[in-house]
This record gives C-alpha cells, structure tokens and sequence, in this order.
C-alpha cells in the first residue's frame, strides 16, 4: 500500500521534504510492533509503567556512579537479550558470545579512528561484522549439539582473542585501541553518563520491541519447536538448521550493537574486556533472569552488574559470595528473578497484608 501511494503522486507534487517523512516511518516499520498480532489484551500496563521508569529514573537519582552503573547493565542487558532469542528459545547454549562483543567494539573502534566513519554508521556495521562472522562459523558448528556446541563456541572465542593479541599492527595487541570518539548522533555527543544512559536503553528497548515481534511470528514459534525437540521439528517441516543459524545470527548481532556501545562509552578496546569470564557472565545473566523470557535477561543483567559492584568491596570474600548469592537465588527462583519476581512480590505484600489484620483483630 506505502508503495502504491508514492507512485500516484506526480513528479511536480513530489517534494525533498517528503523524504524526511518516508524514511523515518519506513525505519519505524521496521521495529515498531505489528498491530495484527499484538491484539489489546497482549497489551500489558507494566510495559509503560517499565518505561516511566527507566525515563524518570535518572533524574530523580543524579548519582553519576548510579548512571555509570545503569550504562554497563544496559550494555550487557543488550547481549543477554540476543543471548536469549538463542539460549532461551532456540535451547542452544553459546560460550563464545564475548567474541562476537568484542568484534563490535573492534569494528567500531576501527572506523572511527582510522576511517573516520561517523558513529551511527559504524554501530550498524559493527552488528552486520559481528552476525557475519556468526553465520561463517554458524554453518558447521550448529550441527553439533549440547555440550558439543558449548566447547565450540568456547574455541571460537579462545580463537577471536588470539587473533586479536596477534595483530597489534591492527588491533593494538594486548594494550588494545584508545582515543575512541563519543557517540555522536544529529549534532548530539553523547559524552555524560546522563546522555549515555538513554542512548544505550533507548536502543535496548528498540532491540527489546523488535525481539517480542520475532518470538511472537512464525520464526519465533520455529525457534519454540527447535527448543523442544529438533526431531519432532524436522518432522514437521521446519528446517532445523537454518533456524539454529538464524537465531545465532541474530544473537551475535545483538552482541555487535552491545560492542559497539561498549567502545564508544568507554572510549578503548583492548583483549582482556572480551575473555571467557564476559561470555559465562553473559549466559548467567539469561539463566538468572529466566529463559523463555525477554525481560529476565533485562533483569539479570541489572542484577548482575550492580551485584558485581557491590562485591567488588568485599575483596578476597567476592567469590565466594558471589557464587553462595547465585546459588540460593537458582533455589529461590529456578525459573528466574524476571519471571516470578512479581508474582513473588505480591505474594509477600499480601501475605504481610493479612498478617497484619490477625495481628490487629487479636489486639482488638
């Protein structure tokens, strides 16, 4: 129908300024919900009440350590929400997502010291670098399973970061690459933790609506199938492969945005920020936040990054805190905090509730 409107319009009718409202509604089109299968009662409060906020929340809280905080988990809130898509729903586990972060921030980092691309150009070229290395590797890997996959996306990881150290005339070797500029976006720089605040979760809730649209369409039910059984899938008809491939396609791009936000916050990319530890803490964020879940990975993610901050005072007794933090929270909440958080939530407000009243009525 856009289509067939443009062409009925005449030349002489047709102005430049019509431009500028095409093309931003074409790129709306392209992440914002499709109303025919988001019916109203799919349509939940808690969305906008999620978005009040993360919008107010930052001015009513003007800690700069609190928005630096809020800056890496949105970060790492956008590799575990791709993370997701292939983990969660697909069933398939990934130790090798830190590289493909990695390769985003390297990407990034090149273009825009070295190129001189601007930076909104740069973070689409990052995730199209990152999903392009994962559909290379994705081909003859993803016909392994379990835990045959996990130790080759872990070599394929270990792989990235030797390259990385063994290229210092590209990539800086171990001391990495330095003097990234800000991202900068219609004359905007993005150089406080305020401004990288909403840049960073205005693309993850950008990433987040298109991910609902994905597990809601007929590829997000193939990746349900896959998860519950790859046999039974192909029994059907669903080719099992290329729908493995296209949600670690689609996971690794994700974690190319993540890596290019990374590099343009911090300003530096170098090997150690991109090791094994980043890709196991990316899988714990999925797994504490809840799979099958697009915003337990949100939730993990926060979760895990200010726990990580808190411990950090702790020194020598990190570790294991850590780990005996973890473990209750895996006991408590085997579903994950994003999934039951609130139904355990109302639960203890109404069991105070009426505690109260029997407390008062046997006063009385």
């Amino acid at each position: 129908m856009g289509g067939g409107s443009i062409t009925t319009v005449s030349k002489n009718e047709f102005r430049k300024r019509d431009l500028f409202y095409v093309v931003p509604m074409w790129l709306l089109s392209l992440v914002l919900p499709n109303p025919v299968p988001h019916r109203k009662r799919e349509f939940q409060k808690r969305d906008l009440i999620y978005l009040a906020i993360l919008v107010v929340l930052p001015l009513l809280w003007r800690d700069f350590h609190f928005h630096h905080l809020m800056v890496l988990a949105g970060m790492n809130a956008i590799s575990a929400l791709g993370l997701s898509l292939f983990l969660g729903y697909t069933g398939q586990i990934s130790l090798g997502h830190a590289a493909f972060f990695g390769a985003g921030a390297y990407t990034t980092a090149l273009l825009t010291t070295q190129q001189g691309f601007p930076s909104l150009l740069a973070f689409i070229i990052s995730a199209a670098v990152s999903a392009s290395f994962a559909y290379v590797i994705g081909k003859p890997i993803l016909k392994l399973k379990g835990y045959f996959l996990a130790l080759a996306t872990l070599g394929f990881g270990e792989i990235f970061l030797v390259i990385v150290r063994e290229t210092p005339g590209l990539t800086g070797g171990v001391v990495g690459i330095s003097g990234i500029p800000w991202f900068t976006f219609a004359g905007i720089v993005f150089d406080t933790y305020l401004k990288q605040y909403y840049l960073i979760w205005g693309v993850l809730i950008g990433l987040l609506i298109f991910s609902k649209n994905i597990v809601r369409s007929r590829m997000g039910r193939a990746f349900l199938a896959v998860s519950a059984s790859e046999d039974a899938a192909s029994t059907v008809g669903i080719p099992v492969a290329q729908t493995k491939l296209k949600a670690f396609v689609m996971s690794a791009a994700f974690a190319g945005f993540g890596g290019s936000l990374f590099a343009s916050v911090m300003a530096t990319a170098s090997p150690e920020s991109f090791s094994l530890n980043l890709s196991i803490l990316i899988v714990m964020m999925v797994i504490l936040g809840g799979m099958g879940n697009l915003y337990g990975p949100i939730a993990g993610a926060i979760f895990l990054t200010w726990l990580t901050d808190v411990l950090a005072g702790f020194q020598e007794y990190s570790l294991p805190l850590y780990g005996m933090i973890f473990i209750l929270l895996l006991i408590f909440f085997p579903e994950g905090i994003g999934t039951r958080l609130g139904f355990r939530i109302v639960y203890l407000i109404s069991y105070w509730a009426k505690k109260r009243r029997r407390e008062k009525g046997k006063i009385e």
